[in-house]
Formats: structure tokens, C-alpha cells, sequence
């Protein structure tokens, strides 16, 4: 499955394209961003939720939570509505 989250970064919105994979690892993927090139967010993200936290593998945790979180409410009642149909979630 794949979703489009919106994140403020550096007082610009990035958008980034985002694949919820197996496990609840995410890898989301820099699609827009028109803010300074200077403070461009990284192109590439992998997200996973531990506990009530989103981790990734950048040094920004905001920007981390800030994603997983808009992920989050994003993929939540897509999820919903397949367990309610019988889908597999993952599907």
C-alpha cells in the first residue's frame, strides 16, 4: 500500500510518497519540496513505529515522528476498511 504524507520542514511542506511494507516498515520517498534547497529533507526515509514512537534512519527525530505520525493517520482507516471487507491488510 502506498500513501502521500505532508510534513512541515524548515517552514516548507515536503511531500513524500510513502510504501507501507511488512511489519510496519515504511519507506517513503521525497516527491515535492519548495522550500530552501539548502534545508532540503532527505529524499529517502525508513520509518518504523516501536512503542508509541516512529524511528528512522535520519538524524532529524521531529522529522521522523512528524512523518510516521501523518503516515499513520493517513493508513489507518484504509486498514480499517480492508479488515472490515476481509482483505488482507497488507494487500
Amino acid at each position: 500500500m502506498e500513501v502521500t504524507a505532508v510534513v512541515l520542514h524548515d517552514g516548507a511542506l515536503a511531500h513524500y510518497e510513502v510504501e507501507i511494507g511488512r511489519g510496519g516498515v515504511c519507506t517513503a520517498y521525497l516527491s515535492n519540496y519548495r522550500g530552501d534547497g539548502q534545508t532540503q529533507p532527505p529524499q529517502k526515509i525508513i520509518l518504523q513505529k516501536e512503542g508509541r514512537h516512529w524511528v528512522g534512519n535520519i538524524s532529524n527525530e521531529n522529522l521522523a515522528q512528524d512523518l510516521g505520525y501523518a503516515v499513520e493517520l493517513k493508513a489507518k482507516p484504509i486498514l480499517e476498511q480492508r479488515k472490515r471487507e476481509g482483505g488482507h491488510p497488507a494487500g
